[in-house]
């Protein structure tokens, strides 16, 4: 099978996806336009990659505006490929967010961000769209040799609340501090982790359990708080994250005394080191690694103490 013919296969799939006919082979169409389109990947280029320069442009651009469909959806054939490749208890998802630029002053959800691919010693701001994508990791080196492999399987908006003017009132600003809590990153990051695990379930997965390893912005109260079903995550914390164990003083104190750091656990010859494989750069390779159960993270310890 070409792989021309293995994405076919792919997106025949969309057609329960869209309203009419009409519209799933119209985002087809759009779909291998994309793919074939020289630069940058818009609409206007991709219908003259089609070749609809000299047709009406009108019914390609009501798609994204009127016709009614979830673009992630569009992700559901690679999820039900996948999963039969994931075997054992654990479905591993890797999250993060990125960052599109945009030039156009008039798209409401552009704002100026940090760019990401400024030097450390000077901050640069980029306009353009922030978007949180989640890809599923497939774990092929189970079969052969060869690393794992990385299918996305979510890719959604997260724009951030617009701030009100200089004249703006009282309320305004309460409300829009409270739609800023409401609507960040890592509120959209639960709402995404949610949909995933009913996807999950609706795949035939709902056995399994869901690991999403994701990056220290998302190590916060938000994500660690939420209570979804079957999920673990994984985060990369800040090494000087103010960490203790539950108090067994007898008091109705929570938080233990004694605090301590994953920089002092690293160094602490207290705490041994454990080893395992992982399948790294072609072959199994040897790792260390510590490991400390019912930790708990002291939040608000540090702006008591300051």
């Amino acid at each position: 099978m070409t792989l021309l013919a293995a994405l076919m296969e792919i997106v025949q799939e969309w057609h329960s996806i869209f309203p009419q006919k009409r519209s799933s082979v119209r985002a087809i169409r759009q779909a291998l336009g994309s793919l074939v389109c020289l630069g940058r990947r818009t609409l206007t280029r991709i219908i003259w990659s089609n070749g609809g320069e000299q047709h009406s442009w009108g019914a390609e651009y009501l798609l994204h505006s009127r016709c009614h469909w979830q673009a992630q959806q569009l992700f559901t054939p690679i999820l039900e490929r996948a999963l039969p490749f994931c075997t054992g208890r654990y479905i591993g998802v890797a999250a993060d967010d990125t960052r599109l630029h945009k030039t156009g002053r008039c798209i409401q959800q552009a704002f100026y961000q940090r760019d990401p691919l400024s030097p450390p010693f000077h901050v640069n701001l980029m306009l353009g769209l922030r978007f949180l994508q989640a890809s599923l990791l497939v774990p092929l080196y189970r079969r052969s040799n060869v690393g794992t492999r990385a299918l996305p399987i979510r890719f959604q908006e997260a724009p951030r609340v617009k701030r009100p003017g200089r004249k703006a009132s009282v309320e305004e600003r309460k409300s829009d501090r409270a739609a800023g809590r409401k609507y960040n990153l890592s509120q959209n990051f639960v709402t995404m982790m949610h949909d995933l695990r009913l996807a999950l379930n609706t795949a035939g997965a709902s056995l399994k359990i869901l690991v999403m390893a994701v990056d220290g912005s998302f190590c916060n109260r938000t994500v660690f708080g939420a209570s979804v079903e079957k999920t673990q995550i994984i985060a990369r914390a800040r090494k000087d994250a103010v960490l203790c164990f539950r108090s067994t003083a007898g008091s109705r104190r929570f938080y233990d005394l004694r605090k301590f750091t994953p920089e002092s656990v690293r160094q602490d010859e207290a705490v041994l080191w454990n080893t395992t494989k992982i399948f790294y750069g072609g072959k199994r390779r040897r790792v260390r690694y510590k490991a400390l159960p019912e930790v708990y993270w002291h939040l608000n310890y540090a702006r008591h103490e300051g």
